[in-house]
């Protein structure tokens, strides 16, 4: 009996289906490891999430789905994660507490690329840097003296 070649087998259906199929099998024990503390979510389809389930009226239908899945709850929409709060007591406790948290930027590849890798003020991180930028922003728009002051200054320094 002769032994089949690796290019005979690449080309067989019934290969390419097992090895499909059990590539299949390994992604989804994977994605079954990870054991995050997420909320409650809806179904989801694969590329878009779950924008299907909002309907000519968004508003209503997040009520309906806070209703059903609780005063927390997440949302998947497209490949963004959507965090949805519907209590006023959930979101007093969230501003409070994990203000930090809640107040940063998405960071997307678009925005990484046009804007300075996260460098200009509408995108930069929550921090110490965003404060700095913030103050030469307000400092080269409102008040133009002070900032050939502070221009001078920092021109000494470097």
């Amino acid at each position: 009996m002769e032994l089949l070649n690796v290019a005979q087998l690449s080309t067989n259906p019934l290969f390419l289906s097992l090895i499909l199929l059990f590539s299949l099998l390994v992604w989804l024990q994977l994605g079954k490891r990870k054991t995050l503390n997420l909320p409650p979510s809806p179904p989801k389809l694969p590329l878009i999430g779950n924008i299907h389930q909002l309907g000519k009226l968004p508003h209503r239908s997040l009520r309906d789905l806070s209703k059903k899945y609780g005063s927390l709850l997440l949302l998947l929409l497209g490949y963004n994660p959507t965090l949805l709060v519907s209590s006023a007591d959930m979101v007093r406790e969230i501003v409070k507490n994990h203000d930090i948290v809640f107040s940063d930027r998405s960071r997307t590849t678009a925005a990484n690329i046009f804007f300075y890798k996260f460098k200009d003020m509408a995108c930069a991180p929550y921090g110490e840097y965003w404060r700095q930028v913030k103050k030469i922003e307000y400092c080269s728009a409102f008040q133009p003296p002070k900032c050939a002051i502070i221009s001078v200054y920092q021109r000494r320094r470097s």
